[in-house]
């Protein structure tokens, strides 16, 4: 019983993992992508929203909800499509995540006036929902 006790007093003290804190032994450009994510802010977009006052991650709580890109597209319609690369994350991110998202919203960072850049010449795509709230090309892309 006092196992029992034990296990889940350190259970419920025990902070959950969160994908874009640092890590012990990162390297530095693991390190650099950690620090664009946590200071990533939105770009207006098509949104009613005020341009870079809310964040790209985690934007709806603590869920992993940005991620790198594994592939784009630009769809029969001209609309570029992204497929997250969600190797590595949860299953949950695995489940709700694997599928391409649309970039319709003028979320690209290459059109905006204050542009981000990629921190490792990675592709990035942070979601809430089903919607593309950020967006970010990688080198040749």
């Amino acid at each position: 019983m006092k196992r029992i006790v034990a296990l889940i007093l350190a259970l419920s003290f025990a902070a959950p993992a969160i994908a874009h804190d640092h890590k012990p032994g990162e390297t530095s450009e693991q390190k650099r992508v950690v620090d664009f994510l946590s200071s990533w802010r939105r770009p207006k977009g098509s949104f009613s929203i005020t341009h870079r006052q809310q964040v790209c991650c985690y934007s709806t709580g603590a869920n992993q909800d940005c991620f790198p890109v594994k592939a784009v597209r630009r769809a029969d319609d001209g609309v570029i499509e992204v497929l997250p690369d969600t190797d590595g994350t949860s299953t949950t991110a695995q489940a709700n995540y694997t599928r391409w998202y649309r970039l319709d919203t003028g979320v690209e960072e290459d059109k905006q006036p204050d542009p981000r850049n990629s921190p490792d010449g990675r592709s990035y795509v942070c979601l809430a929902g089903n919607v593309v709230i950020c967006y970010v090309a990688g080198a040749g892309t």
